[in-house]
């Protein structure tokens, strides 16, 4: 499907000077994001539909679960970038581990979000770009720095690994977290509160 935003008004989210934008919190790529929505989710509600838990958490509910991509009803304008879309995938592969992405689509170029985001270190990896690679390796209590991140490698059998992505996706921007590999239920409920079990 062919996505036009001429013509369609941007709402604008307020933050206050020492408040990080929807993509600075996104990329830390933990629970906090979801609860930065919760915190927006009046302004947000007729970009998509959103729900909530009952520990201020709240998410967007993409469109159809066939389709990584749910295009935002009214772009959104936050920080320097406007973000068109939601982008969400899950991906069971067996021995090679679990796989989970989550975030914004938008139409500026990846360089234009670098550039956005001058607080943010992005590092060149393959064709893509990444921001603090993490890994947790089993019977590690928290999240270390990963390294060794290399781009289209999987993580070890006794690992998880996550880091946030920049790139391009069906010829749009992305800007991603993904989690990866060895991810638990109570790994993964930790970091992303709208895949969890119980709400």
């Amino acid at each position: 499907m062919k996505y036009v935003i001429s013509g369609l008004t941007a709402l604008t989210l307020s933050f206050s000077a020492a408040a990080a934008s929807l993509p600075e919190q996104l990329i830390s790529c933990d629970a906090h994001f979801f609860s930065t929505l919760y915190a927006q989710r009046q302004a947000l509600k007729n970009t998509l539909p959103l729900k909530q838990d009952k520990h201020h958490h709240a998410w967007f509910v993409r469109a159809s679960e066939n389709n990584d991509i749910s295009w935002f009803t009214q772009p959104i304008t936050s920080g320097k970038l406007t973000l068109t879309g939601w982008f969400q995938r899950e991906s069971d592969l067996g021995e090679m581990g679990k796989y989970y992405f989550w975030g914004f689509v938008t139409e500026q170029s990846p360089a234009q979000v670098i550039a956005a985001m001058p607080q943010t270190d992005w590092k060149k990896s393959g064709e893509d770009y990444v921001y603090q690679p993490m890994i947790m390796r089993v019977g590690d209590k928290a999240w270390k720095n990963n390294a060794n991140e290399a781009s289209g490698i999987a993580p070890a059998k006794d690992s998880a690994e996550k880091l946030a992505m920049l790139g391009k996706s069906e010829g749009k921007t992305t800007l991603l977290c993904s989690v990866q590999g060895n991810v638990s239920g109570e790994l993964l409920n930790a970091l992303r509160p709208d895949l969890a079990g119980n709400k």
